[in-house]
């Protein structure tokens, strides 16, 4: 083979060897760099470190408005603490950190009030007074879930229109004609 193709042939192994190279550097994992320069790393010596005027969050408030202390305490009695927390944050500029903290000793300020979704259970011997009360387009939703064999449905409409029970209901949609 003549001289020019021998010399070609090393340019083009050449080159491939460093593309080899620099894509096997840019896929290598990288080690995690040091904290940004205007963050400061939490002290373990001081956990209740006083705010500076370098900190940028703003000093939480002395004390929560009414309508966010009700909010907070509805959101905790229903067990909902991550939307608690995010309230406590916005409301107060706390770290999170600090709000979890405060979130997870908080007790409602007053008994969390819920609404009922059923009507109270009727008395016994009171099922067929709850069927003959039903409303037309209630007995029809449930005549149509009853053929189309959607007993669970109609099930849960019945119970949600009269309040009876889950035994009850489910006797009820059984003897459904």
């Amino acid at each position: 083979m003549e001289l020019w193709i021998w010399i070609l042939l090393a340019v083009v192994i050449a080159a491939l060897l460093v593309v080899i190279v620099t894509t096997m550097r840019a896929i290598r994992p990288k080690a995690p760099g040091p904290l940004d320069a205007g963050v400061a790393a939490p002290s373990l010596a001081s956990p209740a470190r006083p705010l500076s005027a370098r900190d940028p969050r703003p000093a939480p408030p002395a004390a929560l408005t009414p309508a966010v202390t009700a909010r907070i305490d509805a959101l905790v009695a229903a067990e909902q603490r991550i939307s608690a927390i995010k309230v406590l944050r916005e409301a107060s500029g706390l770290s999170l950190r600090e709000a979890k903290d405060r979130i997870d000793t908080w007790t409602p300020s007053a008994p969390a009030v819920r609404p009922a979704v059923t009507p109270p259970y009727p008395q016994a011997g009171s099922a067929s007074d709850a069927l003959a009360r039903l409303s037309p387009e209630v007995r029809a939703e449930i005549g149509r879930l009853v053929a189309a064999d959607q007993k669970i449905s109609a099930i849960k409409l019945l119970r949600e229109a009269t309040g009876l029970g889950l035994k009850d209901s489910k006797d009820a949609v059984d003897a459904w004609r």
